[in-house]
């Protein structure tokens, strides 16, 4: 089955809490279903999230300069249909959070993560990829008049979501990429950091007439 890409849910909101709830996210019905959230949380960290009473995995986090906890989150077979992601953090947030969700279908998880938190305008970074993966790609940094994001360098994308928290946030998912090392990048008006994350496609295995194993 061919690695897809589903529904989103984009949301920004101030929480004045420790914790907040998204009630709107529908995830896809396919087999080998996988959910990824990407939160851009200031002043304090998301100590947890879950999805449908499931508790998800960290992927990836990075405490970066502009003073935002930046993290990606996972969650295996997750419950179809609309069910409520649930993020936690360890202080209340009286600053804005960003957050971002994307069901998948024929995955097979994470593969490879890169962060560039140098601070430059444009900014790059490069993860290798295997065959017919997407790249999961988030920019933080300036002004989102002139955002943008090339998954990979070169090719941008249409932004799924542009958010205004303690500075902007905004990020896209790329198509499915050939094998390989692949260069990304993203700019604005000021100084950008950059995070990218490997959405893997599930590897079919059957064998031949020979008994040989031949992968789809």
């Amino acid at each position: 089955m061919a690695l897809t890409k589903g529904t989103t849910t984009a949301d920004v909101r101030t929480p004045a809490a420790s914790s907040y709830t998204i009630t709107t996210h529908n995830q896809n019905t396919g087999a080998n279903g996988y959910l990824f959230v990407t939160i851009a949380c200031p002043a304090t960290n998301v100590t947890g999230v879950t999805y449908g009473g499931v508790a998800m995995t960290l992927v990836q986090r990075n405490a970066t300069g502009y003073s935002t906890d930046w993290t990606v989150w996972r969650l295996a077979s997750p419950a179809t249909g609309v069910n409520n992601t649930v993020v936690t953090m360890a202080s209340a947030n009286y600053n804005g959070c960003s957050t971002f969700i994307t069901s998948f279908t024929g995955c097979a998880g994470v593969g490879n993560v890169a962060y560039n938190g140098s601070a430059n305008n444009p900014i790059t970074t490069s993860l290798t990829v295997s065959e017919n993966s997407m790249i999961l790609g988030t920019v933080m940094g300036g002004n989102s008049t002139t955002a943008y994001i090339g998954v990979p360098q070169g090719t941008n994308r249409t932004l799924e979501y542009t958010h205004n928290i303690n500075n902007y946030t905004w990020g896209a998912v790329s198509p499915s990429l050939t094998a390989g090392s692949k260069t990304c990048d993203g700019g604005s008006t000021a100084n950008n950091i950059i995070m990218l994350t490997e959405i893997k496609e599930v590897v079919v295995i059957q064998t031949n007439k020979q008994g040989m194993l031949m992968m789809f």
